[in-house]
């Protein structure tokens, strides 16, 4: 082994790192930024993290033990929720011949307080965030990316108009409520949202009125399968994305629609910012007021510059976190 990655297991993407690095001849050792990952442990790590600090460092002192057996010469940090600045020393002290990468796969405003006090400790940092590559000069804005799979959706019938696939948090279902009510008539809006909590759910359904609003169907209770999340956007001539708005860089949503050929509407004003932009293929709607484009709606997919979309694929992400 001789790369060792600690991400957060979001959507199953550090499998598909280690599954790239592999494909360059690379191996790793893959472990969560998190000592657990129930919602206590969440919260803790996000809200309280010196409560938990204790037991955070004790698990990653196993991690660094267990690396140790290794030639480790990178090690690769995506986000490093749980991991504290004292831990950070104590890595570059253990893999001293290493070269130590920090990317934030979010913005210092949604992440727990002292992140940004890591930043020194490493060779080189990274993140997806505008706002905070410009307040903060010692980062390096880098996006995200999407795995080849994403590029393989097909020619097939494109029967959704638009599609919003997204896990129902912050103010999303607010944000849904005020698009599905601004949509053209005579469009199919197919929205799925993933509850995590089927109490919280009923809770907000009495509380909200734009959860009362939303068709109960359009709720689900158990993640869709990323095969099934593919063949879904290549049904889709547009999909929505709503990020959240603590943060200004793109959501993985949003480069994995470069890779698919699919047209995004984003409730990101960033977008127009973006070296892939073209408007149209990328539509920006405010989110407290929306007006949807009968125009873009009905416009096809411009096909873009194929080295500027391989430089948003996986491959080449890792060719700036590692290269």
């Amino acid at each position: 082994m001789d790369t060792l990655l600690i991400s957060t297991n979001f959507f199953g993407y550090p499998q598909e790192i280690v599954k790239a690095l592999a494909a360059r001849g690379r191996s790793a050792l893959w472990y969560d930024d998190r000592p657990a990952s129930d919602t206590l442990t969440k919260a803790l790590v996000r809200l309280s993290p010196r409560v938990i600090q204790r037991r955070s460092d004790e698990y990653f002192a196993k991690i660094f033990a267990d690396a140790a057996r290794h030639d480790i010469r990178d090690i690769l940090v995506i986000k490093g929720e749980a991991l504290s600045v004292s831990m950070v020393r104590r890595m570059r002290a253990l893999f001293p011949k290493a070269r130590l990468t920090l990317y934030f796969w979010d913005s210092y405003r949604n992440m727990p307080k002292g992140s940004a006090d890591k930043v020194d400790l490493f060779d080189r940092a990274f993140s997806f965030d505008l706002e905070d590559v410009k307040t903060d000069p010692r980062l390096k804005y880098r996006p995200l990316f999407y795995i080849e799979q994403y590029a393989d959706v097909g020619a097939v019938e494109q029967d959704i108009d638009l599609l919003f696939l997204g896990t129902a948090h912050s103010d999303r279902v607010t944000v849904l409520d005020k698009i599905a009510r601004a949509m053209p008539p005579g469009y199919d809006f197919r929205k799925i949202l993933f509850a995590r909590s089927q109490m919280l759910h009923r809770i907000q359904n009495v509380v909200s009125a734009p959860y009362r609003r939303t068709d109960e169907r359009d709720f689900i209770f158990s993640p869709i399968p990323k095969h099934e999340v593919q063949k879904l956007i290549g049904r889709a001539k547009i999909v929505l994305d709503i990020e959240r708005d603590v943060q200004t860089g793109f959501t993985m949503r949003t480069i994995e629609m470069l890779g698919a050929s699919r047209k995004l509407i984003t409730t990101n004003p960033s977008i127009a910012k973006a070296d892939f932009y073209h408007p149209q293929n990328q539509s920006y709607v405010d989110r407290d007021r929306p007006v949807i484009d009968p125009l873009f709606l009905d416009s096809p997919w411009l096909p873009q510059d194929p080295a500027l979309l391989r430089s948003y694929s996986l491959s080449g992400w890792l060719d700036d976190m590692l290269g």
